[in-house]
Formats: C-alpha cells, structure tokens, sequence
C-alpha cells in the first residue's frame, strides 16, 4: 500500500542510506558508476562517514528511471560496514 506501480513496476523516488561502522573502516565506498558532477564525468564515489546518510534520487521528474543512479557498495578492506537503507515512496495519486 502507498508504492507507485506504473507498468507493473514499483518506482521508489528517493532512497537514503545512513551509514554506522566501526572506527578504522576501510574501503566500503558508495559507488555511482554513472554518476555526472561539475568535477567527476566517470562517477562519483562516496566515503561512509559514521552517523552521515546519503540521500539521492532514483526517478526522474517526469518518473522515468534515472539510470545515473545505479550505484553498488565497494569491497570493505578492513573494519565492518553496517548500512541502514530507507526507502521513500510517493503516494498514489488518483
């Protein structure tokens, strides 16, 4: 109940993932492999930072997917990486 289902498909609009590890973590990055900025055309990677959350969006304005946000969790060197995702969904307006 309240998921956007267009074409059989769910769409979440936005996701935020709040990161908590151990002090010492290495690796474990946030990767967007397709991700564009001002700086960075090859994409953009996103260092956990204990009690920091990262919040993008996955739907474009007009609810289209946006491909620019696939991401992946990098390979953690050393240390343990916990991640609390939350998903945000828009209503169904009728």
């Amino acid at each position: 109940e309240g998921d956007i289902v267009e074409n059989g498909v769910r769409r979440r609009p936005s996701t935020g993932n709040d990161h908590v590890q151990e002090d010492g973590l290495q690796g474990g990055e946030t990767i967007f492999p397709r991700a564009i900025t001002t700086d960075y055309h090859d994409g953009v990677k996103v260092e956990p930072q204990s009690g920091k959350a990262i919040l993008f969006y996955n739907v474009l304005p007009d609810g289209n997917m946006d491909d620019l946000s696939q991401h992946a969790g990098g390979k953690v060197e050393k240390g343990v990486k916990y991640v609390a995702n939350v998903w945000i969904w828009d209503p169904i307006l009728n």
